[in-house]
């Protein structure tokens, strides 16, 4: 999560960008005959993935931003296989994947080939392997953070995350995988929403903002009605959206209240409307 901005757009830290609390989870299916030993098999597996993404540069220009990223990894099962060096382990397993917001992603039927103790090595050229997996959401959840910051400002590392997934579209995986970047990349509403409201958290949290809040009520009541016009847009083109959604239900409180405090009825019972699942916080807050 940024912390935002209250530094330069462009100050170069010395820290890599990226992934600043990193959470995985693995669970292998403990109906396998052979549980204990191929457990053994997948001991540190989870260190590594954290190394994987905590160690490793995925976005150079833009070194300052902090996303968050937990995965659980459901491995069904481990078979042994022989491969051009030998034999390796082939696992089959299913991924979630989320940024503990209002991103999450549960791919079925994850397929990977993993030898004990070797390294994750993460190279963007050489689309393979679970690392492949790993760098396609790196590279939208990366998108999406930098979209906070400026408008389509994460453009570029979405079309990287498209890229992955449009060369290795022969499977179904990802196939499905392409479509959802496709989906986000003609979604450009939804992703001025999600600037215009982490536009209003900089303006609140600001230092000047705090002095006197007062010089800033025109700039938030129009920053907020972007936001409120462009999640109209959205129900209007694409009606329930599963994507604004997602966005929607993770910050439902916080609007409802931010459209409470600025007297926005209207916007408020659009929320009961567009967002059913949450309509009993969305009451609390009609005036």
């Amino acid at each position: 999560m940024n912390t935002y901005k209250l530094i330069p757009l462009f100050l170069i830290s010395f820290l890599f960008c990226q992934f600043n609390n990193v959470t995985i989870n693995i669970e292998y299916n403990e109906n396998d005959s052979d549980y204990n030993t191929k457990r053994n098999i997948i001991d540190r597996f989870d260190e590594q993935i954290k190394e994987y993404f905590l160690l490793n540069n995925f976005c150079q220009e833009f070194d300052f931003i902090e996303v968050d990223i937990k995965i659980n990894l459901i491995i069904e099962s481990i078979n042994i296989i022989s491969n051009n060096t030998g034999t390796t382990n082939q696992i089959i397993s299913h991924l979630l994947i989320s940024n503990n917001k209002d991103l999450y992603y549960f791919d079925k039927g994850v397929v990977f080939e993993y030898s004990k103790n070797k390294a994750l090595t993460y190279n963007p050229y050489h689309l393979k392997g679970l690392e492949t997996i790993f760098d396609y959401y790196a590279f939208l959840f990366i998108g999406y953070e930098l979209d906070t910051w400026g408008h389509s400002l994460g453009t570029k590392y979405i079309n990287k995350a498209y890229q992955i997934s449009s060369e290795l579209g022969y499977s179904s995986n990802w196939e499905n995988r392409e479509k959802e970047i496709q989906i986000i990349l003609d979604n450009t509403m939804l992703r001025e929403t999600r600037f215009y409201y982490y536009k209003y958290l900089d303006i609140i949290y600001s230092e000047d903002y705090i002095k006197n809040a007062t010089n800033y009520k025109q700039q938030i009541k129009e920053t907020i009605e972007q936001l409120y016009s462009n999640l109209v847009r959205i129900y209007e083109k694409l009606g329930n959206d599963k994507n604004t959604l997602k966005f929607i239900n993770s910050i439902s409180e916080e609007i409802a209240l931010i459209f409470n405090n600025l007297e926005m009825n209207d916007a408020i019972e659009f929320l009961i409307d567009f967002d059913n699942d949450n309509k009993n916080i969305y009451k609390k807050y009609l005036r």
